[in-house]
C-alpha cells in the first residue's frame, strides 16, 4: 500500500467523483482508477461501489478511510519533523474556530503565529454545527486545532485546554414586563419565544438541557449562528435569550437577569487529539493563545 495510492483513495471518497479525485491530485483520470483497483485487489475487496451516475464508498471503503487520513498525516508529520529542522515550521495548519468569539484575540493570535512562522500557511474556519461539528473535523482529522464550548473538558480521545468559564444569563428587552427582576425562574419562561443557537453548539445544549432537567419545554423562535448577533435580536422584541455575557449588549437595549436557581456554566477551551503528539506548528500555536486572551468576562 503506497502514500500515492492511498492520496488518490482518499481524494476519491471525499469528491465521490473520479474525475474531480484526479484534477484535486494532479493526476489523469485512468492513473487514479487504476490505483484504485490495484488497491482493491491488494485489499481484497472493494473500496468503491460504482456506477454509471454515481461513486459510493462501500463498507470496507467507509473503515478504510479514517486510517487512510491518519496514515498521510502521520507522513506529513515525519516530512514536516525533518523540514522543520531544515528550514524552520513550515505545512498547514487548520484551526477551527467559534463565530463572535472576543474572549481570545484571534486577529492577534494569527499575527504573532505569521510573524514568527511565515512558512506555515493558516486555515480559518467555522462550522455550521458548532462545538459539535468542530470536535467532529477534530476526530476526522480535517482540522488540527478548534477553540469549542463544551460542557466537560474531559472528552475521549481529545485533549482540551480551558480558557474561561462562563455562566449564562438571561437578557430581555428593556420595556419587557420582567425587566425590572433580578431574578426569574425558569418556569416564568415556559412560554417565552427564545432566541438561540442551532442544535450543536454549547450554549444551546446547556439550555436545552437545564430545561429538560426541570421538566419544562421551551420554545426556540429564532435560531441564529453566531452569539453576538443575539441581543440585538431580543432588543426588536422577538424573544429572549440565555447567553454568557456578550461584548455585544452594551449597544443593545437590553436587561440581564439571573436564573434562580442558575443555569448550568460552560468553557470555552482549544481542542486537539490526545494521540499522536501535537505537530511543531500545533505545539507553536498553544503557546502563542494565553498572551492573546482577552480577560475582559465577555464571550
Amino acid at each position: 500500500m503506497e502514500q500515492r495510492q492511498l492520496e488518490f483513495f482518499v481524494a476519491v471518497a471525499e469528491e465521490l467523483n473520479f474525475t474531480r479525485a484526479a484534477r484535486r491530485t494532479h493526476a489523469v483520470q485512468s492513473t487514479v482508477s487504476s490505483s484504485i483497483r490495484a488497491l482493491e485487489r491488494d485489499l481484497g475487496t472493494p473500496l468503491f461501489a460504482r456506477s454509471t451516475t454515481r461513486v459510493e464508498l462501500t463498507e470496507a471503503g467507509r473503515a478504510l478511510l479514517p486510517e487512510a487520513r491518519r496514515s498521510l498525516d502521520s507522513l506529513d508529520q515525519a516530512r514536516a519533523a525533518v523540514d522543520g529542522l531544515r528550514a524552520g515550521i513550515t505545512g498547514s495548519l487548520r484551526i477551527g474556530t467559534l463565530s463572535g468569539l472576543t474572549a481570545v484575540d484571534m486577529r492577534r493570535l494569527v499575527r504573532d503565529f505569521r510573524q514568527r512562522h511565515p512558512g506555515v500557511q493558516l486555515n480559518m474556519r467555522v462550522d455550521a454545527a458548532g462545538s459539535d461539528g468542530l470536535l467532529a473535523g477534530l476526530r476526522a482529522r480535517t482540522l488540527d486545532v478548534a477553540f469549542v464550548g463544551v460542557q466537560s473538558t474531559t472528552i475521549p480521545g481529545l485533549h482540551l485546554d480551558p480558557i474561561a468559564t462562563f455562566q449564562p444569563r438571561l437578557i430581555v428587552p428593556a420595556d419587557h414586563p420582567l425587566a425590572g427582576r433580578s431574578r426569574v425562574t425558569r418556569a416564568e419562561l415556559a412560554d417565552e419565544p427564545f432566541i438561540d443557537l442551532p442544535v450543536g453548539f454549547c450554549n444551546r445544549a446547556r439550555t436545552d438541557a437545564d430545561f429538560r432537567d426541570a421538566d419544562l419545554t421551551r420554545t426556540v423562535a429564532v435560531e441564529v449562528s453566531d452569539v453576538t448577533t443575539i441581543p440585538s435580536y431580543v432588543e426588536s422584541g422577538i424573544g429572549v435569550a440565555l447567553v454568557p455575557p456578550l461584548a455585544t449588549e452594551a449597544a443593545a437595549g437590553v436587561v440581564p437577569i439571573e436564573l434562580d436557581p442558575p443555569a448550568r456554566p460552560w468553557t470555552l477551551a482549544v481542542a486537539r487529539l490526545s494521540t499522536p503528539e501535537p505537530t511543531r506548528a500545533v505545539s507553536a500555536l498553544l503557546a502563542l493563545i494565553d498572551g492573546v486572551v482577552v480577560r475582559h468576562g465577555c464571550y
